[in-house]
């Protein structure tokens, strides 16, 4: 049995690799999949202010995880934002402007999922950004 790592680029609108959250504002990534074979997820997520930090310039992330099709109406369905997302943490841009958060996921069956964030800043943008690594084996 052989263990390898997958890397997964979380994707923002159109396939970028992050995406300006307004604001007062928040962003949902695109779907990612994760991997069947999966022993162990953890991901890494990053939060730039785009303006001057101040106080209360956080974002906060949450996991919208899928197990699939609930009501067989043949397609995927997620948690509404942060209403019943996994919350995963909360990034500091005033403490740390790039500020980095490294948490585990749960291996657990999760099929596919996408992140949430929150930008609880008044008025400057903050960029998010996010990569998973799993832990497989074959």
């Amino acid at each position: 049995m052989a263990v390898g790592n997958n890397e997964i680029q979380v994707l923002w609108d159109t396939d970028q690799n992050s995406k300006s959250v307004a604001g007062a504002g928040n962003a949902t990534s695109e779907i990612f999949g994760l991997s069947a074979t999966a022993i162990s997820r953890a991901i890494t997520i990053k939060a730039d202010n785009a303006g001057t930090p101040a106080s209360g310039d956080t974002v906060d992330v949450y996991l919208l995880a899928t197990c699939g099709d609930p009501d067989g109406s043949s397609a995927d369905e997620y948690p509404a934002g942060d209403k019943h997302g996994q919350f995963i943490g909360v990034l500091d841009t005033n403490a740390v402007d790039g500020d980095k958060i490294t948490t585990e996921l749960s291996p657990a069956a999760i099929k596919d999922g996408k992140l949430y964030a929150k930008n609880n800043a008044a008025s400057n943008a903050i960029v998010v950004s996010a990569v998973i690594n799993e832990k497989t084996v074959s």
